[in-house]
């Protein structure tokens, strides 16, 4: 790969980030983490997982900041914690009927702020875009 190209992704990046954190922070004030835990259950289908899961799904996060961050959810009602009653070392997450509502809120809103920014932008451009997206989410799939 030629080295400016990689600059160019690299930069990129940096620059769509902001607007990506900006768009999170307008449509909730979730934080991307807790979003990403509650989409973990709702998008997969799932109503618990184990902190362990959300630790290597999350990775490099740390253990403390795991916590905190369920501990947030949890107290604004979004998910449960409870011990496993088979394994009382493993602290099972459960997701609630409102973190589901709230999830798939956000979902929409961020929909709708989406396509505004998207109207500005022809076809051939929204097809290139998601074309980008399905290359860039299989190069870095196994990172």
């Amino acid at each position: 790969m030629k080295e400016d190209s990689l600059e160019a992704i690299f930069t990129g990046m940096r620059r769509v980030r902001p607007a990506f954190r900006k768009l999170f922070s307008l449509a909730s004030d979730l934080t991307d983490v807790e979003v990403v835990i509650l989409g973990k259950m709702v998008e997969g289908g799932v109503e618990e997982v184990s902190i362990k899961e959300l630790f290597d799904d999350l990775s490099p996060i740390r253990p403390s900041k795991l916590t905190q961050v369920t501990n947030r959810l949890e107290g604004r009602g979004l998910i449960k914690k409870e011990r496993d009653p088979r394994d009382r070392r493993r602290i099972r997450v459960i997701i609630t009927e409102k973190g589901r509502r709230e999830y798939e809120a956000l979902q929409e809103r961020m929909r709708s702020m989406l396509y505004g920014a998207m109207r500005t932008l022809s076809s051939r451009e929204i097809e290139i875009l998601v074309r980008s997206l399905e290359i860039w989410e299989r190069a870095l799939r196994n990172l």
